[in-house]
C-alpha cells in the first residue's frame, strides 16, 4: 500500500488538544511541586519571584499612609529574602498561596489551555490551507508552541529581566514564512494566551504579546528572504512598546518613559523592544529546524534540489531522457501558473522535476522514451498488464524519492500527479477486446491520492496540458485556452481537484497564464535563407503535371522544431494545420504511452 501524508481529523485534533493542554499546564506549574524551588524568608531565592502586574495597597514610606497603585514585583534569583522588605514579603506571600496548587485552580488552567488548543486545531483543520491540515504540520506547530512556552518559563524563572523580553513573536514569523499570515495571526493569539497564563493571565503582558506577534507578521513583507525577520521583529518590538506605554497611562494615569529607559535591563519599554528584536533573531537563527518540524521545505533546500547535477536528476536524464525533457517543459508551465495565483512557485518547479522519476525503472513503457520508429512493448501486452506497468511509476517514483531522502512535500508530487484517475487508454482497450477476465475499472485506477495542495493540483493539470499542447496548430491563444479549459473540466468532473483548494478564480487565472506561456513557447520564426533556398530547390526538382494539384512542398511549410513554427495567419490563404483536429478530451500522457 502506498503511504501518503496523513491529514488530521476531528479525533486527532481532540487528542492533540488534550496532550498539549496537559503539557502547557505542566510547564506553567511544575516548579510548584519541587520543594527545592520553594522560597523561604531568610534564605536566598532559588528562582526569580514575580508578582503579576495589577492593583495593590501599599504604605507610603514617608507619610505612612496607605495608597492605591498598579505595580509589578520582581525579586531576582539569588536575592536574600528579608522579612523587613515589603517586596520580599509580598513575593513570599504570593508564592505561598500557590503552593501546593489547588486542584480546582489546576483543572481550570488545564481547561483554558484545552479550549485554546481545540480552537487552534479546529481552525487549522477546517479553515487553514491544506498544508496545515496535515497531521505532521499540526504536531510540529504545537510542539514549537510548547518549546516557545518552555523558553518563556525558563526566562521568567532564571532571569530578572522584565516579562516583556519573552520572544513569543518568533513562532508567528515561522508560521508566516512556512504557510500564510492568516494562520500566523491565530497562532499568535494562542501562544500569547498560553504565555500570559504563566503570570496568571497578566493583561498588560497579553496585550503586548498579541500586538507584537500581529505586527511581526504584518511587517514581514518579503517572506522569500528570512533576513527580513530581523526587521519585522524590530518593528514589532517598537509597536509593543507603544502599546505598553499607552496601556500604562490608561491604568496609572501617567508614565515617565525616560525614567523607565534609564533603568537599563529593568526597563519595561526596552523589554518590549528587546523582546521583539530577540524574536526576530531567534526566528532567523532557528528557521530551518522550525520549518522542518512543521514539515515545510526551506527555500535554500528547494534551490539545491533544482541543481541539475543532483544524482536523481542525473539518473532521470540518463535513463529516461524523454521523460526528463517532458518534466523540464512542465516545470516552466507549472512555475508560471503557481506564481500567477500566489502559490509556491519554487516548490512547484521542484515537484515537476522529480514527479516522474519512477519512469526510470521501465522507461521504454512510456512513448516519450522510444526512439523514432521503435516498437512499443505495449503492442504485445494485455491491457491490464500495460496499465500495471504505467501505474507502477507512481509507486516506484515515491519509493526512489523517499530512499533518496527527498523532502516529503516534494515526494507528494509523485503520488498525486495522476490522483486517482483511471488509465483510460488501456481501460478502453480492455473493453474493446471484450474484457475476457471480467475486470472492473478499479484495476486501471492509479494507486495515489488526489492533490491536497494548490501546487500538486497545478502539476496534475500541467501534466496533461503540456502533452496536449504539442497537438495544437497553429499555436494561437484561443486554441490553447480551449484545450486548457477542456483539461480542467475533465479533472473537475472526475473530482480530482476537490481537495486541492483551487478556486474558480485560480482556475481562470491559470488558464490565461498557461495559454500565454504556451503561445510564447511555440512562437513563430522566420525561415533562414538557406531553408527557403532548399525548399525552392526541392520544388524545382518536382515534375509539374498539368491538371494535378500543386506539390505539398509549396503549400505546407517545413517545420523543423517548435521554435521554427511560422507566424500564424488569420487570412483564408494561410497555412492549414497538418495535425488532425482534436475532438473530445485531449490526450493525456498515460493515453499516449502506447
Amino acid at each position: 500500500m502506498l503511504a501518503t501524508r496523513v491529514r488530521a481529523g476531528a479525533t486527532a485534533g481532540l487528542v492533540l488538544s488534550l496532550i498539549f493542554a496537559a503539557l502547557f499546564t505542566a510547564i506553567g506549574t511544575f516548579e510548584l511541586y519541587l520543594p527545592s524551588m520553594a522560597p523561604r524568608l531568610g534564605e536566598t531565592a532559588p528562582v526569580t519571584l514575580r508578582i503579576p502586574y495589577g492593583p495593590r495597597i501599599v504604605r507610603d514610606a514617608r507619610t505612612g499612609r496607605l495608597a492605591y497603585e498598579h505595580a509589578r514585583v520582581i525579586v531576582p534569583r539569588g536575592t536574600l529574602l528579608q522579612e523587613d522588605n515589603d517586596e520580599h514579603r509580598a513575593a513570599f506571600a504570593y508564592e505561598s498561596t500557590r503552593r501546593p496548587p489547588a486542584t480546582a485552580r489546576l483543572v481550570s488552567v488545564f481547561v483554558i489551555h484545552f479550549i485554546v488548543c481545540l480552537m487552534l486545531t479546529a481552525y487549522l483543520r477546517r479553515f487553514g490551507q491544506n498544508r496545515v491540515r496535515l497531521l505532521r504540520a499540526q504536531i510540529g506547530l504545537l510542539s514549537l508552541m510548547a518549546g516557545s512556552v518552555a523558553l518563556a518559563k525558563g526566562m521568567l524563572l532564571f532571569t530578572a529581566l522584565p516579562e516583556f523580553w519573552v520572544p513569543m513573536a518568533a513562532l508567528p514569523l515561522w508560521v508566516a514564512h512556512a504557510f500564510d499570515r492568516r494562520t500566523a495571526f491565530l497562532v499568535d493569539l494562542a501562544v500569547a494566551f498560553v504565555a500570559a497564563s504563566l503570570l496568571r493571565f497578566d493583561n498588560l503582558l497579553l496585550s503586548v504579546l498579541l500586538v507584537r506577534g500581529v505586527a511581526a507578521t504584518l511587517f514581514f513583507f518579503d517572506r522569500k528572504h528570512a533576513r527580513q525577520m530581523l526587521v519585522a521583529g524590530t518593528l514589532a518590538g517598537l509597536s509593543g512598546a507603544v502599546v505598553f506605554v499607552a496601556l500604562t497611562v490608561v491604568y496609572e494615569g501617567r508614565f515617565n518613559i525616560l525614567a523607565d529607559i534609564f533603568r537599563g535591563t529593568s526597563s519595561n519599554v526596552l523589554g518590549c523592544i528587546g523582546g521583539g528584536m530577540l524574536a526576530g533573531i531567534l526566528a532567523r537563527a532557528l528557521r530551518d529546524p522550525a520549518e522542518r518540524a512543521m514539515g515545510h521545505v526551506s527555500r535554500e533546500k528547494l534551490i539545491d534540489l533544482t541543481d541539475l547535477e543532483q544524482p536523481l536528476l542525473r539518473k532521470m536524464s540518463a535513463e529516461a531522457p524523454g521523460s526528463w525533457e517532458h518534466a523540464r517543459a512542465m516545470a516552466n508551465l507549472a512555475e508560471a501558473a503557481a506564481s500567477a495565483i500566489g502559490a509556491d512557485a519554487l516548490l512547484t518547479r521542484v515537484g515537476a522535476y522529480y514527479h516522474d522519476l519512477g519512469k526510470t525503472v521501465q522507461p521504454k513503457y512510456f512513448v516519450e522514451n522510444l526512439a523514432h520508429g521503435e516498437k512499443s512493448p505495449h503492442e504485445e501486452l494485455d491491457p491490464e498488464v500495460s496499465a500495471d506497468a504505467i501505474m507502477a511509476h507512481v509507486v516506484m517514483g515515491t519509493k526512489i524519492l523517499r530512499d533518496g531522502r527527498i523532502p516529503e512535500p516534494v515526494v507528494e508530487f509523485a503520488y498525486t500527479h495522476h490522483g486517482t484517475q483511471v488509465v483510460e487508454f488501456f481501460w478502453h482497450k480492455c473493453k474493446e477486446q471484450g474484457n475476457p477476465r471480467g475486470l472492473t475499472q478499479e484495476y486501471f485506477r492509479y494507486p495515489g491520492m488526489k492533490p491536497q495542495t494548490k501546487e500538486t493540483a497545478i502539476l496534475m493539470l500541467v501534466d496533461s496540458i503540456e502533452a496536449a499542447s504539442r497537438t495544437i496548430w497553429p499555436p494561437e491563444q484561443k486554441k490553447f485556452e480551449e484545450m486548457i479549459q477542456r483539461v480542467i473540466f475533465t479533472k473537475l468532473s472526475s473530482g480530482q481537484l476537490d481537495e486541492s483548494g483551487l478556486t474558480l478564480e485560480d482556475l481562470r487565472i491559470i488558464t490565461t497564464r498557461m495559454a500565454t506561456t504556451l503561445v510564447n513557447l511555440y512562437h513563430g520564426r522566420i525561415k533562414y535563407p538557406w531553408q527557403r533556398d532548399s525548399q525552392k530547390q526541392e520544388a524545382e526538382k518536382t515534375p509539374i503535371v498539368h491538371g494535378a494539384p500543386p506539390p505539398a512542398a509549396t503549400t505546407t511549410p517545413i517545420v523543423h522544431s517548435p521554435a521554427e513554427l511560422p507566424e500564424p495567419k488569420s487570412s483564408k490563404d494561410g497555412p492549414k494545420s497538418t495535425e488532425p483536429k482534436i475532438e473530445g478530451k485531449p490526450p493525456t500522457t498515460e493515453e499516449s504511452a502506447s
